[in-house]
């Protein structure tokens, strides 16, 4: 099967932010007060926001306490990814380190700064962020490759006709893999694929994390195979 060609089609999606500050977190007065000359559609929310489905932000912003569990990050994806549109999620914890930030990354995130940011920054990541999930595209419609099908537009992936509900991240893995078609590619190929090129601040073994989580959704293990020295291929059969 061959990729669908279709018209383009364009999407205007207006920038706006919800500020999510988690239980704990230090406040987040200030830097909401300031983001709104950068970023005028900015409003402030608490954990009580993830009970409900978005509103009619693009960008969701949270703010955490240092060390949160791997699990809230699953959480909070599986939130976002749940909803079309689905927003762009930036994870900022004042007091948090790179344990934190690999985590968010590797569950899906779009963006997670370390320390206290400049408001300019902050505007600056949520801009990037806003642009990279909400730009216009043109559909594409399925890629498949052995027994895997991606729909491009609706998010969905067919193994061996079977539906398998992923990350925005583990899809953007997988639609690499697809791609490739049987050739190899290399973690810092993937990053630069799934995370975006030039993204500093995920390492490696955020791949290598997503591709464990990726052989246990998928049902078949081997369908993706380590090669090694290089990186990771999909199998054809």
């Amino acid at each position: 099967m061959t990729a669908d060609v279709v018209t383009p089609v364009r999407v205007e999606t207006r920038l706006a932010v919800t500020i999510v500050v988690a239980d704990g977190a230090p406040s987040a007065a200030s830097i909401v007060r300031d983001l709104t000359f950068e970023v005028p559609e900015t409003r402030l929310a608490s954990m009580d926001h993830l009970a409900g489905p978005p509103g009619s932000e693009s960008v969701v912003l949270f703010w955490l306490a240092p060390g949160p569990a791997p699990s809230l990050f699953a959480d909070i994806v599986a939130w976002a990814s749940a909803h079309d549109p689905r927003p762009g999620l930036v994870g900022v914890s004042p007091d948090g380190n790179g344990a934190d930030s690999e985590a968010a990354l590797a569950a899906g995130f779009d963006d997670f700064m370390i320390g206290a940011p400049s408001v300019r920054e902050t505007a600056a990541r949520i801009r990037a962020v806003h642009r990279r999930v909400h730009r216009p595209r043109a559909r594409v419609g399925r890629l498949s490759f052995g027994p895997v099908v991606v729909d491009v537009d609706a998010h969905v992936l067919w193994v061996d006709g079977q539906v398998c509900t992923l990350t925005t991240m583990e899809l953007s893995v997988v639609r690499a893999l697809v791609r490739a078609r049987g050739r190899a590619l290399s973690r810092a190929a993937l990053l630069d694929d799934a995370w975006g090129e030039g993204n500093l601040d995920v390492s490696e073994r955020a791949v290598d994390n997503v591709i464990l989580r990726l052989r246990r959704k998928l049902g078949r293990p081997d369908l993706i195979q380590t090669v090694r020295g290089v990186g990771f291929r999909l199998a054809a059969d």
